[in-house]
């Protein structure tokens, strides 16, 4: 019988569902293992005694002299990047990107196009929050949104309607606290996507929370997983742990036709319209069969993938064309198309005049033929 050595703060509801996690995979992978959960304060017991395997929550500090030591297999999981994981130490981390990219497929499925980021107080040190909220901005401005630092500031301003994005539960049920207690609807003003999908904080939360959930059970699955992988190949592995449900409450447009595979490849459309992308690559992205995509994004949208990314490079496409300076050619590659024959194919297809007429200033033609 090997055993198993756990360094997770059982107090703790988190680590409690990671645990759970963790038991439920020994049960299925038939492993003869016995658990030993104890606190880093019996250093000199944990040392002494012969492990199998450990796992260990990187994100407590007082772990870090003890992990090192420890000649056995271990894995360590992290709310956030580990950029120099201890020697002999294989990692499991939260995919902080990937939360950020969720939280954005919901505004833009929302269209919204301010955004801006609220984090509490007590949790602006945490190193989880910090690199969620470095995530979120940095994608927020590759999607050209209108990103905001100061969201109370934003907020004082009125410029509705704002999604807002919180790197956990906590911070954004005091938001709602904030946003109730100041009149300010919700989500119709201020729409509001807090993490972790935590029981205990959506219990009190004045408006129903929409959230990203993290789901620290599955978490426990796959650190059992990553662990028997680095046994089986005897070498390190350093994997992310990807959320892939964000939990739509009524802190957002809580729409019946609310879905989190079309959020995703809004995300993807919005963030790769400018390369010329397939719907393949779309599906691929979403891990889901052409089929699938395009009837839940009709649904959501009205329309196929296909019809949404041609809307979509037209549109930017007749932005540039009214902003900017940029050649014809530039603007047709920055949207996608291969060419700038293509870009005037396109648009004397659709509106039966060509790109330059448009940047001419007959915008109006296109006026009177929607007015007609």
């Amino acid at each position: 019988m090997s055993r198993m050595l756990l360094l997770i703060d059982t107090m703790y509801h988190y680590d409690r569902e990671v645990l759970k996690g963790i038991k439920a995979k020994l049960d299925e992978c038939r492993l003869r293992t016995t658990l030993h959960i104890d606190s880093i304060k019996n250093v000199d017991d944990i040392l002494k005694t012969h492990w199998d395997y450990v796992i260990a929550d990187f994100d407590k500090p007082d772990r870090l002299g003890v992990i090192p030591k420890l000649n056995t297999h271990t894995l360590v999981y992290s709310g956030f990047n580990i950029e120099s994981p201890p020697p002999n130490v294989s990692t499991l981390v939260n995919d902080n990107e990937h939360i950020a990219r969720l939280a954005l497929g919901q505004f833009l499925h929302s269209n919204i196009k301010n955004v801006a980021y609220y984090v509490d107080p007590s949790e602006t040190d945490a190193k989880w929050a910090c690199e969620r909220v470095e995530h979120f901005a940095r994608c927020s401005k590759e999607l050209e949104f209108e990103y905001f630092d100061n969201v109370l500031e934003l907020i004082s301003k009125r410029s509705f309607p704002i999604g807002v994005y919180c790197p956990s539960d906590r911070s954004a049920r005091k938001l709602l606290n904030y946003c109730t207690d100041k009149k300010i609807s919700i989500p119709n003003q201020v729409s509001i996507i807090g993490t972790d999908y935590d029981d205990a904080e959506r219990m009190i939360s004045p408006v129903p929370l929409t959230s990203v959930d993290i789901s620290p059970y599955i978490l426990g699955q796959r650190c059992l997983d990553t662990l028997l992988k680095a046994k089986a190949s005897k070498q390190l592995v350093h994997e992310k742990y990807k959320p892939l449900k964000l939990m739509n409450e009524n802190s957002t447009k809580s729409e019946k036709n609310q879905d989190d595979i079309v959020n995703q490849a809004l995300y993807f459309l919005h963030n790769n319209y400018h390369r010329n992308i397939k719907v393949k690559q779309v599906t691929d992205y979403c891990r889901v069969s052409r089929r699938t995509l395009d009837n839940r994004f009709y649904y959501a949208k009205g329309m196929t993938v296909h019809q949404y990314l041609s809307d979509l490079r037209i549109s930017k496409s007749k932005e540039l064309l009214r902003t900017s300076n940029n050649s014809i050619e530039s603007i047709a590659l920055q949207c996608g198309y291969p060419n700038q024959s293509y870009l005037y194919q396109v648009y004397r297809k659709l509106f039966g005049y060509t790109p330059y007429t448009y940047r001419q200033g007959l915008e109006l033609v296109e006026n009177r033929i929607v007015s007609d």
